[in-house]
């Protein structure tokens, strides 16, 4: 399915969250949005404390999501205002979209090849680990390549994601096909079956800024 277009689903008075970093999201509640002019203009507080944002070149993340799926837009602040008033401060923020917008549906995830990450993976309950390769990844599972063909399709499997600045995220799955390759190495395409959704949402996230990474990069 493609993406919604952006201004579609985002509408005034929606909330939304802009991702700053891996770790850190701030929520926003739209005031406007102009298709014409590519802006979404959005406001938080007023608040005692309010997050550190500037106007600039870094490109950022608006999520916007429903029942269905979630909206994944990259996006890029043009204007930041701080006012103080009585009962706290209110941050004023317009964002400018971007194109390279993702649709994330339920149960349902884009896959990123090779993705930037190194990975840890063992038999559930083995005590030695593999040496394991990412050959793509989605939220809902991944590909692996591993020096071995000794996993067969069945087999209940512990990894641990290791993605620079973040403790490692652990996960189980379940292998469901095999496939060799010369020289005894073997390609798995595993399936998550436990994980927890907030970690889930980080490699979501992953996904996302590394594909819109490598598009700017084009």
């Amino acid at each position: 399915m493609d993406a919604p277009d952006p201004f579609t689903l985002i509408s005034a008075g929606m909330r939304v969250q802009l991702e700053l970093a891996p770790e850190q999201r701030v929520r926003l509640v739209v005031d406007f949005v102009r298709k014409g002019l590519s802006t979404i203009w959005c406001h938080r507080g007023p608040e005692r404390e309010l997050p550190e944002l500037a106007a600039g070149s870094r490109v950022l993340t608006l999520e916007a999501g429903d029942m269905s799926g979630l909206l994944k837009v990259p996006v890029m602040p043009t204007a930041v205002a701080v006012a103080d008033r009585s009962d706290g401060r209110v941050l004023t923020v317009s964002l400018k979209v971007l194109s390279g917008t993702i649709w994330v549906q339920r149960r349902k995830y884009i896959r990123l090849r090779n993705p930037p990450m190194a990975l840890d993976l063992r038999l559930a309950g083995a005590t030695l680990g593999v040496e394991a390769r990412a050959l793509n990844l989605g939220g809902g599972g991944l590909a692996v390549a591993v020096p071995t063909d000794g996993f067969r399709p069945g087999d209940q499997v512990e990894l641990q994601f290791r993605i620079a600045n973040i403790a490692p995220l652990p996960a189980r799955g379940t292998v469901l096909r095999v496939e060799p390759l010369l020289g005894g190495d073997s390609v798995l395409a595993i399936q998550l079956t436990e994980i927890r959704e907030s970690h889930r949402d980080r490699l979501v996230s992953l996904i996302f800024r590394e594909q819109t990474r490598r598009r700017i990069a084009e």
